[in-house]
C-alpha cells in the first residue's frame, strides 16, 4: 500500500491511497470459495456449485464488497501510519472509475486537529467573583417563596403596584386591526410586566371602563405584529386583584419540606440552597472568563470547520426546540461565531487536560451527581439513573474534568478577586457576562 498526504490548506488534508490488486485478490478468492459451499443454485447439489458459476453470478458483487472493506481498512491504516489526528470523518472524494479490475487507488479528505503548541497559563489574567450570602439575600428569597404561594382578592379600585390586572385590548397598526375581531385578553402584574407605558395607562382606568391610548410596544411583545410598533389602542380593564401573601407559619414552612416547621430551619435551608447556587454561578463565570482568556492567548490557532459547523447546528437545534420551531441552515449560520468560540475553548481546555494528565476525579463526579440529585424528591433514584446511563455519566465526567482544568489554571494564572454582591453574581451568570 502506498500513501501520499497533501496539505490542501488550513487543517484539511487529502490522503491518496494505492493498493495493488494482489493485496486483496486472495480475499476475493476465499470469499468465492466459501460461497461455493453455501449458495443454492438450481441444477447443482448444495455445496457443489462450481467456482466458474459462482464467479459469473457473484464475482462483481464479492469484489466490490472486498474492495470496499479494503478501502475502509487501508484508510484507517494510512491515518495511523501518517500519525494524523482526524477531527472529522474522512470523506472519499475520488474513487476508481471501475472497481471490477486492476489496482485500487482512491483519495479521501479530512480535517485534523491543530497543533496548539505551548500554552503559557502564567500569563493569563482572570478576575474571579467573590461574594457571600447575606441575611438580606435569605430574606429576599423568603419573600419570593411567599409570592409563589400568594392568593388574589378582587378589589374595587384602580390598579397599583403589585396588583394583578386582567385587561382586553385592540390596536390599530399599519392599517390593520390587531386582533382582527373582538379583543385580545392579557393578564399582568403591575410593576413586573416590563411594559411601563401600559402599566401607566392601566393605573388611570377603573375596572370595567375603557379608554383609547397610544402605546409604544416593546420589541419583545408577545404579539409579533405589534412588537416595536407605536399604535393607538382601545384598552379595557376587566378586573383588579390585590395579592394576599401567606403568613410564614408552620403550615407554610412544612409545605417546603421542612419537617420541624420552624422559620429558623427554613432560613437555614434557604441559605444552603443560595450558597450552592452562588458556588455554581461563580464557577460558571470564572470558567467563561478563563476560556475567553485562553482563546485570546491563541488568536492564530486554526479550528476544524467541520466541528464548528456541527456545533452551530447543535446550538441552532437547541434554540429551535426551546422556541417550538424546526432548525434550518440559516439559523445554524447565525450561530457560527459562537460555535467557533466554543470549539476554540474546548480544544484549548482539552489540550491543557492532556499535557497535564488531568482526568476526571471519581469522587468529584459522585459529588456532582449527588448535588444534581439533591434537587429531586427521590435523589437515590436519580444517582442510580446517572450511573446506569453512559451518556449522562459521560456528560458529568466531562464537566468535572473541565472544572479540574479550571482549578489547575487558576493555581497558575494571575487571578484577581472581584468583590460582588450575591445578586450581582447571579445576574452575571444568568446573562452570560
Amino acid at each position: 500500500m502506498q500513501v501520499s498526504v497533501e496539505d490542501t490548506g488550513g487543517l484539511e488534508r487529502r490522503l491518496t491511497v494505492n493498493i495493488p490488486e494482489d493485496e486483496f485478490l486472495g480475499k476475493i478468492e476465499t470469499k468465492l470459495r466459501d460461497l461455493c459451499k453455501q449458495v443454492k443454485i438450481k441444477g447443482f447439489r448444495p455445496g457443489r456449485v462450481p467456482m466458474s458459476v459462482v464467479k459469473q453470478r457473484y464475482g462483481k458483487q464479492v469484489r466490490r464488497e472486498i474492495v470496499t472493506e479494503a478501502m475502509q481498512f487501508s484508510l484507517q491504516q494510512a491515518i495511523q501510519d501518517e500519525k494524523l489526528r482526524p477531527a472529522t470523518q474522512p470523506q472519499v472524494d475520488k474513487v476508481p472509475e471501475s472497481l471490477d479490475k486492476g489496482d485500487l487507488e482512491f483519495s479521501a479528505v479530512l480535517e485534523v486537529y491543530p497543533d496548539i503548541g505551548e500554552i503559557d497559563v502564567s500569563t493569563l489574567e482572570v478576575s474571579r467573583p467573590q461574594a457571600t450570602v447575606e441575611d438580606e439575600d435569605v430574606e429576599e428569597m423568603l419573600q419570593t417563596l411567599r409570592k409563589q404561594r400568594r392568593t388574589w382578592d378582587l378589589v374595587e379600585r384602580k390598579a397599583k403596584a403589585g396588583d394583578q390586572v386582567l385587561l382586553e385590548y385592540a390596536a390599530e397598526v399599519d392599517g390593520n386591526r390587531v386582533p382582527e375581531e373582538d379583543m385580545q385578553r392579557l393578564a399582568i402584574i403591575m410593576g413586573e410586566s416590563g411594559f411601563d407605558e401600559l402599566e401607566k395607562a392601566i393605573a388611570k382606568i377603573p375596572a370595567g371602563e375603557e379608554k383609547n391610548v397610544k402605546l409604544n410596544f416593546p420589541e419583545g411583545f408577545r404579539e409579533p405584529r405589534l412588537a416595536g410598533k407605536k399604535a393607538p389602542v382601545d384598552l379595557k380593564v376587566i378586573s383588579v386583584k390585590e395579592s394576599n401573601l401567606p403568613e410564614v407559619n408552620e403550615e407554610f414552612i412544612r409545605d417546603f419540606g421542612v419537617e420541624d416547621g420552624t422559620e429558623e430551619t427554613l432560613r437555614e435551608e434557604i441559605r444552603l440552597n443560595l450558597e450552592r447556587e452562588l458556588a455554581q454561578a461563580i464557577n460558571s463565570i470564572t470558567k467563561r472568563r478563563l476560556i475567553s482568556a485562553l482563546v485570546k492567548s491563541k488568536p492564530e490557532m486554526q479550528v476544524p470547520k467541520g466541528i464548528v459547523r456541527e456545533e452551530a447546528r447543535s446550538l441552532a437545534a437547541q434554540t429551535a426546540a426551546r422556541q417550538g420551531m424546526e432548525p434550518n441552515a440559516a439559523m445554524a449560520e447565525q450561530f457560527m461565531p459562537i460555535a467557533e468560540e466554543r470549539v476554540r475553548g474546548g480544544l484549548l481546555m482539552g489540550e491543557l487536560s492532556h499535557i497535564n494528565g488531568i482526568r476526571s476525579d471519581g469522587a468529584r463526579v459522585r459529588e456532582a451527581i449527588e448535588t444534581l440529585a439533591s434537587t429531586y424528591q427521590q435523589p437515590e433514584e436519580v444517582v442510580q439513573m446517572y450511573y446506569s446511563n453512559e451518556n449522562l455519566l459521560r456528560q458529568v465526567e466531562s464537566s468535572v474534568m473541565e472544572d479540574q482544568v479550571v482549578d489547575w489554571v487558576l493555581e497558575n494564572a494571575k487571578v484577581t478577586p472581584q468583590e460582588l454582591k450575591f445578586q450581582e453574581v447571579i445576574a452575571k451568570a444568568t446573562s452570560g457576562e
